[in-house]
């Protein structure tokens, strides 16, 4: 009889083929549920957000190129969103926008691909993302129901993230030495940063929502409590991409929520309540001096177009130029991926001239470069689409306040989008807007053909009958 040893050896030996078995298991039937529940691939994409803030850097393979876990995961909702866009039988009416959009980037990427080879696919892989997270939601019938759905994950996204923020800094400023990481801090544009400024708008996002239209899901109302701490980590942060958004979901919260005058006061004092509980403490307190100095000091840099605000501005026209001087494919559908975005700008900290690669901080000027008028333009069309759409819901009064909420949401995002790039959470949410409006839509038109059809009459019974 072998020994517990040697069964034990068995055991490991046996490990790999059974994870083998499993995973083919496994994904076939994660397939089959993200293939037919929205709310599947809604938790596989967050959760995927969830953990690279977590983490902040995800694992992966080394293939010549980097292989994270985050493209695996959305290769994967992109083979699910391919087979609903081909055989799906309840998906809503696809956007022409969206749909050129889409071919644009590939046609950018396979000439990038033939050019630079593994570099446009590192240059693309935002975008990528992007689009298969929206082009998943854009295959669902959205309804009232899933729309709550999507704003409660945004609401459990948002606590971790309240979470993770509180650990950072506390690990920070106590210090903890042990548990900080190798560099020292967890962002080198300020020590404060401690999560990216795509994971402060969602803060900014579920700040306005809890403060305007809370009733729009369950979770919203739960987290209306939280007003004051998100409002005050959402300045704190000092990410100023998010403070536009922040500002912009406000203001437009404020023009489009529908309420009582009872509830309007209300929400008025929430706000003032908010204010009073987080504003003023921060530029009340000698405790808090050094956070107060900061924030100053980026609203002024902001305002008098000092800093990254003006080098950004002054990359925009440079990438700008070097689009309208590539010649007609270039204006038409853009410099392919992979190439080189290098440019010159005036350094505001240290003065002369600076190169810099990364990208453009703008969508709509990197998609610009990358896709041309064709891409931009098309993008551009769905976006209004999606704005017009939902306004008109709005304005109707048609649906619940969810259609109020996606429209803040969307708000958010595109006002986010001159500051700032792409990221797969924001373009889900996009993604769900444009199916939602394509299912409110149908429905409205088969209402209206069923009320335009004639009654049937019948004659009148006899007397005698």
């Amino acid at each position: 009889m072998p020994s517990a040893l040697t069964l034990f050896g068995y055991v490991l030996a046996a490990l790999p083929y059974i994870a083998a078995t499993a995973l083919g298991v496994l994904l076939p039937a994660l397939g089959v549920v993200c293939y037919a529940r929205f709310g599947a691939g809604v938790a596989l994409i967050c959760g995927m957000f969830a953990i690279e803030a977590l983490y902040m850097e995800v694992g992966g393979l080394q293939f010549g190129i980097a292989i994270y876990v985050t493209d695996f995961v959305l290769v994967f909702v992109a083979a699910v969103a391919a087979l609903r866009w081909l055989a799906a039988t309840d998906a809503p009416r696809r956007h022409w926008g969206w749909v050129v959009f889409t071919l644009v980037f590939f046609v950018s990427l396979g000439l990038g691909l033939g050019a630079y080879g593994t570099a446009a696919g590192v240059q693309a892989r935002p975008y990528f993302y992007f689009l298969v997270a929206a082009s998943y939601a854009i295959t669902f019938d959205i309804d009232a129901k899933r729309l709550r759905l999507l704003l409660n994950v945004l609401v459990v996204i948002a606590v971790l993230l309240m979470g993770i923020t509180a650990y950072r800094w506390t690990v920070y400023y106590l210090p903890i030495t042990e548990l900080l990481p190798p560099t020292g801090a967890y962002n080198n544009d300020g020590s404060i940063r401690v999560i990216r400024s795509y994971e402060a708008l969602v803060l900014a996002q579920v700040l306005c929502l809890v403060m305007f239209l809370s009733r729009a899901a369950r979770g919203l109302a739960l987290a209306r409590a939280l007003g004051p701490l998100l409002l005050g980590v959402v300045i704190v942060l000092q990410h100023r991409s998010a403070w536009i958004a922040a500002i912009a979901g406000a203001m437009a919260a404020i023009l489009i929520a529908r309420s009582q005058k009872g509830r309007s006061i209300g929400r008025i004092a929430l706000v003032v309540g908010i204010v009073v509980v987080t504003a003023l403490p921060l530029a009340l307190s000698d405790r808090f001096s050094t956070v107060n100095q900061q924030v100053g000091a980026s609203a002024a840099s902001a305002i008098d177009g000092r800093g990254t605000a003006s080098e950004r501005a002054e990359s925009w026209s440079e990438i700008i130029g070097q689009w309208a001087t590539g010649g007609p494919r270039s204006i038409v559908i853009g410099q392919s991926y992979g190439t080189d975005p290098a440019r010159y700008v005036h350094d505001q900290t240290f003065g002369g001239v600076r190169k810099i690669t990364y990208t453009a901080h703008n969508f709509y000027v990197q998609t610009l470069f990358n896709t041309g008028l064709v891409g931009l333009l098309s993008f551009l069309f769905a976006a209004g689409y999606v704005l017009r759409g939902l306004y008109r819901i709005c304005a109707e009064g048609t649906a619940g306040v969810e259609a109020d909420a996606l429209l803040v949401l969307v708000i958010m995002q595109l006002a986010y989008y001159v500051p700032y790039g792409v990221d797969y959470l924001q373009s889900l949410i996009f993604g769900t807007a444009l199916a939602y409006v394509a299912t409110h839509q149908r429905r409205s038109r088969a209402t209206t053909a069923a009320d335009s059809l004639p009654m049937p009459r019948f004659p009148a019974p006899s007397r005698w009958a």
